[in-house]
């Protein structure tokens, strides 16, 4: 029986699409990534990969073993998650994403119970724009939370709430006709839109709220979504921001919101990979929000 090890190299293979990258990745000698794949295809007398190609391609035998290759590993990964599971062992750290659209203001009950139910666990607390299912995927973070439109197979996830994301301008930039009047702001067309920039959190993440909104107005590109807020109120453009962060601006006259390009309700997630044990730490952070969503 071949072992399980000599499969994961296979599978990291055709992920990276590289031999040398899949010995970089698995911090293995290329010789020893290249003696797996020898020693899975002496085993079942099949050539997996064709070694013609300067890119790790699959034979037809290596494509069609690739599903069950995959599916086995699921498989393993999920026993040793259940098992580790049933070890409870306490971590000796967690690392918690969390996108910069969620106010770290709602983790601070949570966090307080960690640290006094867990105190020898250190807690590493990473807030970024691009935090979420790719950072899971990757190994970079135990749990996250971000906001996703969209769901990936390989997590589980647990739903937070639901944010809305409302469209802000600063008055300056407006009319005289359409400022004061919810029938005077709803005459704000795209066109009128274009003639200021839009104002954008740099990043790689197509599921963020502003991406692609409008093509054909000219951006301008921010690290966070603080100096957003502040671009936006000070006139220099427009673009969405999570309702919390606008209540005060809004309130204050500094911005107003415009229904022109329709409501944005992103929904905000906590997710974990589907075949990731968590220990006593994770599980206790995971119940909080799952017993608060029910509420």
């Amino acid at each position: 029986m071949i072992h399980l090890d000599n499969l994961h190299v296979i599978r990291t293979i055709i992920e990276t699409g590289s031999f040398q990258l899949t010995a970089e990745k698995l911090h293995k000698a290329r010789s020893a990534v290249s003696y797996s794949v020898k020693l899975v295809e002496e085993q079942y007398q099949l050539q997996l990969f064709d070694r013609s190609s300067y890119r790790a391609e699959l034979t037809h035998e290596g494509r069609l073993l690739l599903p069950r290759i995959s599916h086995l590993l699921q498989q393993a990964e999920a026993f040793d998650a259940y098992a580790e599971e049933l070890r409870g062992v306490v971590e000796a750290e967690l690392r918690l994403g969390v996108s910069s659209i969620y106010p770290v203001e709602r983790l601070t009950e949570i966090l307080l119970a960690v640290q006094k139910t867990f105190p020898n666990t250190v807690l590493h607390l990473d807030c970024d724009v691009e935090t979420g299912a790719h950072d899971l995927q990757e190994g970079a973070v135990d749990l996250a939370i971000f906001g996703a439109p969209k769901r990936d197979s390989g997590l589980d996830y647990l739903a937070i709430e639901t944010m809305e994301m409302p469209l802000v301008i600063a008055p300056a930039l407006l009319p005289e006709t359409a400022f004061g009047t919810n029938a005077g702001l709803r005459r704000i067309t795209r066109s009128d839109l274009t003639r200021h920039p839009q104002i954008v959190v740099k990043s790689s993440d197509a599921q963020l709220p502003d991406t692609g909104l409008l093509q054909e107005t000219q951006k301008w590109f921010v690290s966070d979504l603080h100096a957003k807020r502040t671009l936006i109120a000070a006139g220099m453009g427009w673009g969405r921001l999570p309702r919390h962060m606008i209540n005060d601006a809004v309130a204050a006259g500094q911005v107003v919101c415009l229904p022109t390009l329709g409501e944005v309700a992103l929904p905000i997630v906590m997710a974990r990979p589907a075949n990731q044990a968590l220990g006593p730490v994770g599980r206790h952070i995971w119940a909080h929000f799952d017993q608060r969503a029910a509420v």
